[in-house]
């Protein structure tokens, strides 16, 4: 699967949760998914998922988070590609 990058941890509101939707758009069941990296879990992304047949799983490394974003479907995958289990 490929991945699309983007950096929002030094963007202030309401920069990421925009650049976030707008990068959705991009991303294809089974084909790719959206990583961002930021300095805040981002809240107000996360509860506009469901609707959009979107899910997240969230690391948290030092004091950036990483979000990954996909298709709901693609769980599995991007599990296994993340080396993550039942995030």
């Amino acid at each position: 699967m490929r991945e699309i990058t983007i950096d929002t941890s030094e963007l202030e509101p309401p920069a990421p949760m925009q650049m976030v939707l707008s990068e959705l758009q991009s991303v294809l069941p089974g084909e790719s998914y959206l990583h961002q990296i930021h300095r805040l879990k981002p809240t107000m992304v996360l509860s506009r998922l469901q609707p959009m047949g979107l899910d997240a799983i969230i690391k948290k490394e030092g004091q950036k988070y990483h979000i990954y974003y996909f298709y709901t479907e693609d769980r599995a995958k991007i599990e296994e590609l993340l080396d993550v289990q039942g995030a």
